[in-house]
């Protein structure tokens, strides 16, 4: 498959993940239904991924036995239809970040990324880890190319911004959010730059359209 192809299959994939879980599953996953499965879908983030945008996404469902459900029925199977390996994952073992905790959480990365500081850190302490190892939220905003960053003080919530980046579907079909982060107000001209980035070559490679919301 080609990246156009391997795309559209990862996001067909997703689609019969969601389906064959059960209603009980599906409240456990979006936490009772705070989130709607529409809202945790990843097909997005791995197209930036597959076309060499950011190094890596992260799978993080709140349950290892999803995340290992997702590996198994989506992720490896996309992998493996990709004519060209570019991409692989890895699965981690006891890294805790100030927000959450990513046992059992799995980075489906660039292979060509693998040498990056933070990304190879993580693969490295992480593979059959016993003990927590600690990663920065700044080392998850390089792996995962947020351009910004969450508030670090009281003064920071203040001007913090949200950013999603939607798939705007033709026909009428709606939004789908394919990514958000936080960013401060002073890394909005970054966040635009960034977008700008995205937008064109999802438009060239995968005729996705993207729309931005910052507020």
């Amino acid at each position: 498959m080609d990246v156009k192809q391997a795309f559209e299959y990862f996001a067909l994939l997703e689609q019969q993940f969601w389906k064959n879980l059960d209603q009980k599953t599906i409240q456990h996953v979006t936490f009772a239904g705070d989130l709607k499965p529409e809202d945790m879908l990843l097909y997005g983030e791995f197209g930036f991924a597959l076309l060499g945008l950011k190094p890596a996404v992260l799978v993080e469902f709140c349950d290892e036995a999803i995340n290992k459900l997702y590996l198994e029925t989506v992720v490896e199977p996309a992998l493996y239809a990709m004519k060209d390996k570019t991409l692989d994952y890895h699965i981690i073992r006891h890294a805790v970040t100030p927000e959450s905790a990513l046992n059992g959480c799995v980075l489906i990365y660039q292979t060509k990324q693998r040498t990056l500081a933070e990304l190879a850190f993580i693969m490295a302490n992480t593979a059959t880890a016993t003990t927590d190892t600690e990663v920065t939220e700044e080392s998850m905003a390089t792996i995962l190319d947020y351009p910004g960053h969450l508030p670090n003080t009281e003064k920071e919530i203040s001007t913090m911004l949200s950013v999603i980046y939607f798939h705007d579907r033709p026909n009428q079909k709606g939004l789908i959010a394919l990514t958000s982060f936080a960013i401060q107000i002073s890394e909005k001209e970054k966040t635009l730059a960034h977008f700008k980035r995205y937008q064109d070559v999802c438009k060239e490679k995968l005729n996705v359209a993207l729309k931005l919301l910052i507020q």
